[in-house]
């Protein structure tokens, strides 16, 4: 199976030394994210369209090992990944929560950004 996705990019994320996080929105609505070295996202800007081919494929080595059952959906997440999703989105009310504010501006403080105000 092979599958081409077109996205237009919402955000570029960096401040990382080993990755550069890519956000983008498909015509579906779906969020496709991708992490690419510093190096080669340095041209890269919100609103340009990302272009994604990718494919999956059988390989017997890797599927018959005793670590995944072939067949079996494993979902890994990060919890730190999963956790700062969470608490980056805005809230559905206008004001911030004290909390959410404070983790949202010690974020920006990592990234050299200047403090959001409200």
């Amino acid at each position: 199976m092979s599958t081409t996705r077109v996205a237009r990019i919402a955000r570029v994320i960096t401040g990382h030394d080993t990755a550069t996080m890519l956000e983008a929105l498909d015509d579906e609505g779906l969020e496709i994210k991708l992490e690419v070295p510093p190096a080669q996202a340095r041209t890269i800007v919100a609103g340009q369209v990302l272009v994604l081919q990718w494919s999956t494929h059988t390989i017997p080595k890797w599927t018959s090992s005793s670590t995944f059952a072939v067949g079996t959906r494993v979902e890994l997440g990060d919890p730190v990944d999963l956790e700062f999703d969470i608490r980056s989105e805005p809230p559905a009310s206008t004001a911030t929560p004290a909390s959410a504010r404070s983790i949202l501006d010690e974020f920006n403080t990592l990234l050299g950004m200047p403090r959001r105000k409200g």
